[in-house]
């Protein structure tokens, strides 16, 4: 285990660089319990096309943080913070090592920084902010609460949602100093950046594997059960190519290229985030570099 209770690993990287699979490693070896950081795995119903670990992975080590949430459902940084702070707790009393694991820079970015504290908002005014958005559009209700960073319709709710909850813009709260979720705690980055045409490689395997696990099944049934094409689950990669194609939109073929097309994009976005926002973070190419930092630095009392 950890010399101190107090170190948290963070496992961070593109989708498919292989991050779960070495966090499962170091969790068995150092008996530690993995956290998801990402926003989309977090819900129980895109299993396969969000990329949850296999239940083989659940066996072997504790998880937390996969598949806990129906489609229906929000989540934000600030809940998800929440949740992360009352698990590492209990991870820790029970001497365990908690490791964080995901491609979200955005969650990881807030649990390692700090966050904003935005005050929780009222039912009333998420009906009400939904409401007035169908009702004047997305462009008049960017002109009113966006701005040239705020366009995505998640984002823009979220904005009118504050004003009408606090009558002050969003901005506000940002630029309050931010609030750590977890106090006097050491976070240990370390970042697994394979080669890029490696990971490029490892994304259109990986759809063609969803694929042969019937990941087209699983959006059918999505579709069939929800139909919610607001909820924030049909942001993952490839769902709408697939649904297209079941729509018979679009061919097999084109759905296969335009999807793994898509996940390759995502991958590079996710590449040049961890490049540019962290300043104590640790790259690694591959497993055994991670393994190679992790004794180098005398982090754990067992030898690897």
């Amino acid at each position: 285990m950890l010399k101190h209770k107090s170190k948290i690993i963070v496992i961070s990287g593109a989708t498919a660089s292989g991050k779960s699979r070495v966090a499962t490693e170091i969790a068995k070896i150092f008996n530690g319990a993995i956290i998801n950081a990402d926003a989309l795995q977090i819900y129980r119903d895109l299993p396969i096309l969000s990329a949850q670990p296999s239940s083989e992975n659940f066996l072997e080590v504790e998880h937390f943080l996969y598949g806990t949430l129906s489609a229906n459902e929000k989540i934000s940084v600030g809940i998800w913070l929440k949740m992360v702070a009352e698990i590492v707790k209990k991870i820790q009393q029970e001497n365990k090592i908690p490791i964080i694991v995901g491609g979200n820079g955005m969650y990881i970015s807030r649990l390692i920084n700090g966050i904003s504290e935005i005050p929780e908002i009222d039912e009333k005014f998420r009906l009400q902010a939904q409401n007035l958005y169908t009702e004047i559009g997305h462009e008049k209700f960017q002109e009113n609460f966006g701005n040239s960073q705020i366009i995505d319709k998640q984002k823009l709710l979220r904005a009118c949602e504050v004003f009408l909850q606090t009558g002050k813009k969003i901005e506000f709260f940002q630029q309050q100093p931010p609030k750590k979720a977890l106090e006097n705690q050491q976070f240990i980055h370390l970042n697994l950046n394979p080669p890029r045409q490696e990971i490029y490689k490892n994304c259109d395997e990986r759809f063609v594997k969803m694929l042969e696990n019937n990941a087209l099944n699983e959006v059918e049934n999505y579709l069939k059960n929800f139909n919610d094409l607001d909820s924030p689950i049909v942001k993952t990669l490839g769902f709408k190519e697939i649904m297209e194609f079941l729509n018979k939109k679009i061919s097999f073929e084109e759905m296969q290229k335009l999807a793994s097309q898509k996940t390759r994009n995502y991958a590079k976005r996710q590449l040049t985030w961890f490049r540019h926002q962290f300043d104590d973070i640790i790259f690694c190419e591959n497993e055994e570099e991670i393994f190679k930092y992790l004794k180098n630095n005398n982090l754990f009392e067992n030898e690897i």
